[in-house]
Order: C-alpha cells, then sequence, then structure tokens
C-alpha cells in the first residue's frame, strides 16, 4: 500500500498543473475572476458543507484569511456539490465564520485543472493561474479519525510567506487527508 501511495504521489507532482483564468458567478452572483489579478496569490479552499474535517479546518481558513489578506493574498472557498442548496453553503460560511466568496464548481472543472483529490484541500496560484502549492493546510491529521499529538506543521502558511517574499515554495505539494471527491 504505501508503494502505491509513493506512486500516485509522484504521478501527482509529475503533472503539470494551472488554473485556466476564468471568470465565475459566487453562490450570491457577484462576478469573480479567477485568479485575481490584483492578489499576489490566491487561496482555492476546496471544501464540503457536510465533511467533518473540512469544517474542523474552517476556524484556520478563517485566521488564514484574517492574516493573509491584508497582506494582499486574495481567497475564494469551492463546494462541488450541486445536491448542497445554495441557502446551505451561505449558512454554512456563516456558521464557520468564512468570510471570503463562495463558489460552486459542479462540473469539477478546477478540480481537474488543479488535480484536487479531498476536502479539504488547497491551492495556491499566482496571477496567472500556475500553481504553486497544493495540499494540506497543515498537518493536523495524521489519518482519517487522528489527530497529531504536538507540533503541528502550517504547510499552508509557510507555503503562502515563501510566496510573498518572492521565493519558491519550498514543499510545493502535500498529501491532504479529508473527504474523498466524488466523480462528477
Amino acid at each position: 500500500m504505501t508503494s502505491l501511495l509513493a506512486l500516485s504521489v509522484l504521478a501527482l507532482q509529475d503533472k503539470t498543473y494551472a488554473l485556466a483564468p476564468s471568470s465565475y458567478k459566487d453562490i450570491e452572483g457577484a462576478e469573480v475572476a479567477l485568479p485575481s489579478k490584483e492578489a499576489k496569490a490566491t487561496v482555492l479552499l476546496f471544501i464540503a458543507v457536510d465533511c467533518p474535517i473540512s469544517n474542523r479546518y474552517a476556524p484556520e481558513m478563517g485566521r488564514l484569511y484574517n492574516d493573509f489578506s491584508p497582506r494582499g493574498v486574495s481567497f475564494v472557498r469551492i463546494y462541488l456539490d450541486d445536491s448542497v442548496p445554495t441557502a446551505d453553503i451561505l449558512q454554512h460560511g456563516k456558521d464557520f465564520k468564512m468570510p471570503s466568496h463562495a463558489i460552486l464548481d459542479a462540473k469539477h472543472v478546477m478540480v481537474k485543472q488543479l488535480g484536487m483529490t479531498v476536502t479539504p484541500e488547497v491551492a495556491v496560484v499566482d496571477p496567472g493561474g500556475t500553481l504553486l502549492y497544493r495540499g494540506r493546510i497543515n498537518d493536523l491529521y495524521i489519518e482519517h479519525g487522528r489527530l497529531r499529538d504536538g507540533q503541528i506543521k502550517q504547510d499552508l502558511r509557510i507555503a503562502l510567506d515563501e510566496v510573498l517574499a518572492g521565493k519558491k515554495v519550498t514543499t510545493p505539494f502535500t498529501i491532504a487527508i479529508g473527504c474523498g471527491i466524488p466523480d462528477e
């Protein structure tokens, strides 16, 4: 099993991923250009209303937004299940205090462009859509249902700090643990 996981990781790392610039309507009807041309980087947070791991990360997502938005980073939540009513997605953002735009990627266009596999998983892209980082928010989860004791590596924060400092992201890919993204 370990060797299969290693091969999967290598296959994901070897493929070039990028977000094709496009305009989307968020769930409230506002136009959102992705990636943001005005931001130094855009963070796409792939999450699900009914994923307990996504919901467990919601406070950290809010902290990331508060810490990095003033520094020129744009955040957008990407939901994937079109069977979830828009009102539930809106309420999810309010309940978990996530202030960013929310977009429904029901046809998994962004999922495919960026190689996303689970929720929560994040992609950081530059203003041209080049993928700079993809993976976990941090390493809180060791595996499903098992949390890390002690020091947590803040992978997304590290990547954003490196991007904002004009450096290459040291670890551009990490494996996220979460709820699987079903085929569309």
